[in-house]
């Protein structure tokens, strides 16, 4: 299974300290407006991705699988100033196309996918607690035997929810934030063109799992 590695190449945010910190499963209370201490989420993960390949087509496929998200001390005690920060340790999503047959997502062992859950800057908003906003840049390695190939991204893939009102923000939707086209390259000829692009990523972020279902 690829996960993060400790000594990454590629560094996308701040590295979040795994020393000590407790594994959350199901059964773990997730509460409103609240910054939880340090721990690793294990979640579900759900997704409909959009693939185009030259001279082959376009694809949408869905995905299911899981993820881990170590996340740090809050930066406050309470909702309003607390920051946290984020990385991806491990995931794996397995989709099924007819076209492309199966294709399985894991993390880029080279890259650090970090992120932030942060209150956004707004000057207009009122009183009373304010929702905080989420991002993860990642770094993907999707297997596509049918193809023959590996792909992988160089540019992030920038994760995005809005509208968190809970850490972790289980069960919320969120979006890839991707301009027209992701190029994806082929691992095992890097310095080539690229060999297909993700065009579209729609996800939602699961509840707690339970450790079997990982």
């Amino acid at each position: 299974m690829s996960a993060a590695t400790s000594d990454p190449k590629i560094v996308y945010g701040p590295k979040v300290n795994l020393d000590g910190v407790e594994n959350k499963y199901a059964g773990t209370p997730v509460v409103p407006w609240t910054p939880p201490q340090p721990g690793i989420d294990n979640l579900g993960l759900y997704s409909v991705d959009t693939f185009a390949v030259p001279g082959v087509g376009e694809f949408t496929v869905p995905f299911d699988g899981w993820v881990r998200v170590v996340r740090s001390e809050p930066t406050d005690a309470e909702w309003a100033g607390a920051e946290v920060y984020t990385n991806l340790i491990e995931m794996k999503m397995v989709g099924e196309s007819e076209e492309l047959g199966t294709i399985t997502v894991t993390l880029n062992p080279d890259c650090l996918s970090a992120g932030q859950i942060r209150t956004p800057f707004d000057p207009y908003a009122g009183e009373g607690p304010s929702a905080k906003a989420c991002r993860m840049a990642v770094g993907c390695i999707f297997d596509v035997p049918k193809l023959g190939m590996k792909l992988y991204n160089k540019e992030p893939v920038i994760l995005t929810i809005d509208d968190v009102r809970s850490i972790p923000p289980a069960g919320a939707p969120g979006k890839g934030q991707i301009y027209r086209m992701l190029p994806l390259y082929d691992m095992a000829h890097p310095e080539r063109e690229p060999v297909a692009y993700l065009t579209s990523l729609r996800f939602n972020m699961g509840g707690y799992l339970v450790k079997e279902e990982m």
